[in-house]
């Protein structure tokens, strides 16, 4: 049985086809219908830049006023907190400030976050969370799992991406050319 996508929510874009609605790709309409997903919408589009690639850095940087115009009204106010994306956007302190005060770097500090999941094209899986990125507030997808998501997905820097977002069992679904993100609770 396909899945009736009709109520999707195309958002305007620079590049969009004369009508201020974007082209779904057909791979991502595929994807949602395969997952079960309601409510398609684009989020934003995104340049990759070589810092995301570096394997330590293990995060993804989301563009900021896209994700408060276009993901933040898909979350819940529980998602948006586990997110960190309630707030106003700031830094974030660490959970050791004395440690931070004298300059030394605290490795593996954890955040929380709400868990996603992240999809290269091939559709193999990568456990990730979105949250906030502790140096300039802005929205990040990290974990572990980021290095094998980009060596999946063969992206590079300088590769334009889109982001897409849908709803999957009442959790958000956000996804680009190349990926995409469930949330798992």
């Amino acid at each position: 049985m396909e899945r009736d996508l009709s109520n999707t929510h195309e958002r305007a874009a620079d590049d969009d086809n004369g009508f201020g609605f974007r082209a779904v790709p057909e791979w991502v309409i595929n994807l949602v219908r395969a997952e079960g997903g309601t409510d398609l919408r684009f989020i934003a589009t995104k340049t990759i830049t070589i810092s995301e690639l570096v394997s330590h850095q293990n995060c993804f940087h989301l563009p900021k006023d896209s994700v408060n115009a276009n993901l933040i009204p898909m979350l819940s106010e529980f998602e948006r907190g586990a997110a960190s994306l309630l707030e106003d956007g700031g830094m974030r302190s660490t959970p050791n400030d004395e440690v931070a005060q004298m300059g030394k770097s605290v490795v593996g500090t954890e955040h929380g976050g709400l868990l996603v999941t992240l999809f290269p094209k091939c559709r193999f899986r990568c456990y990730l969370v979105l949250t906030r990125c502790d140096y300039n507030g802005g929205p990040v997808i990290k974990g572990e799992e980021m290095k094998i998501f980009f060596l999946w997905s063969a992206l590079k820097a300088g590769d334009e991406v889109e982001i897409w977002g849908f709803r999957r069992e009442a959790c958000p679904i956000s996804y680009e050319s190349d990926w995409r993100t469930r949330a798992a609770r």
